[in-house]
């Protein structure tokens, strides 16, 4: 007798354990902690991917993600309320910025400070919906949040996100038309004086170039933040061109220290007839700040149409003596966007 009871009893018990296990609610065992990624970068910091990997996750109500910064680039987590005014300057936050271990179910904005590489940010989701999620830096940089119920099956596992990220930043930073692989080639000539020499009746260089794709979850972009030739040699009394080629980034030509407020020109730097920003620059002592050059965003209806007055592309400045000219992009000389000017007689 004493063994049958020993038997009995040896069943017993995991038949209750199982029962307690399936009596656990359905949503209480789902939650788990997803990863993902903020931004991308190559590895001499030259080409960004301007971009959340990946874009899109589908999780269940009462899960968390928890988001990697992969960049030297700034960016921020931002999710806003539906209809809610993008904040127009990103230090501000909306109104305040959250900390790591937030929640967000559509009722009230939350926004990490702008962050880079080696910083996480977690955030709960407590409610079912879609919720879409951005950069208040890059407006281009965008994504979505699928939050199912707990009786919904998911239809993905973090494996798949995981490969899905990797293929997202290869594709981004690998980009291979042409014109990409051009820049490429011509950012390794920067800073190499008897490259310049070769160029010496070019007078134009491109302030970085970028692209920008689109898949199911939301926007990307690639952004090579350089500028394309960027050691240029001229002669005294010639003019040197920078343009911006990117959709979306903003960039400088500062010559001297940074101003206090990146985005105006300096008050030495005129209006050309075209619309072209214009300096005159007569010793490398001089400080000049082009202000911000940059694409204006795409018009739409009901607002204003933008001017190219407001978002000048180009920037000009006629050098009058010799001499060597070192100059930097206010926003990305601390990734290596940095140029020089040799004026000869």
């Amino acid at each position: 007798m004493k063994l049958f009871r020993s038997v009995r009893f040896s069943v017993f018990l995991p038949c209750m354990f199982a029962l307690a296990i399936f009596a656990v609610p359905q949503g209480l065992r789902a939650q788990q902690t997803w990863r993902a990624n903020v931004g991308a970068e190559s590895k001499d910091m030259g080409k960004q991917a301007v971009a959340f990997l990946p874009n899109e996750i589908w999780i269940h109500a009462g899960d968390s993600i928890t988001w990697t910064f992969q960049s030297d680039e700034i960016h921020t987590l931002t999710f806003l309320t539906p209809g809610q005014i993008t904040p127009s300057d990103f230090s501000v936050g909306c109104p305040g910025f959250a900390s790591s271990g937030a929640s967000f179910d559509g009722s009230k904005c939350v926004t990490t400070p702008p962050m880079v590489k080696g910083q996480t940010f977690t955030v709960a989701f407590p409610q079912p919906g879609n919720y879409k999620f951005d950069c208040l830096v890059h407006n281009t940089m965008t994504g979505a949040i699928h939050v199912l119920g707990a009786s919904e099956a998911l239809p993905h596992t973090q494996a798949f996100y995981d490969d899905q990220a990797a293929a997202q930043r290869k594709a981004l930073l690998s980009d291979t038309d042409q014109k990409m692989q051009m820049a490429a080639h011509d950012g390794d000539h920067d800073g190499d004086d008897s490259f310049s020499v070769q160029v010496i009746h070019k007078k134009h260089v491109t302030a970085g170039i970028g692209e920008m794709t689109s898949n199911a979850g939301g926007t990307q972009q690639l952004a090579i933040v350089r500028f394309l030739d960027g050691t240029i040699t001229i002669h005294a009394g010639d003019t040197v061109e920078w343009s911006n080629d990117d959709p979306n980034e903003p960039h400088t030509i500062t010559f001297g220290p940074d101003p206090g407020n990146p985005f105006p020109p300096s008050a030495n730097v005129t209006v050309d007839s075209d619309g072209a920003l214009h300096a005159v620059i007569s010793s490398p002592s001089q400080s000049v700040h082009s202000g911000a050059i940059l694409q204006a965003l795409e018009d739409e209806g009901g607002n204003p149409q933008n001017t190219l007055a407001n978002n000048p592309t180009r920037f000009r400045a006629t050098f009058t003596q010799p001499g060597t000219y070192n100059y930097h992009c206010f926003f990305h000389d601390n990734l290596g966007m940095v140029g020089k000017v040799i004026v000869l007689p």
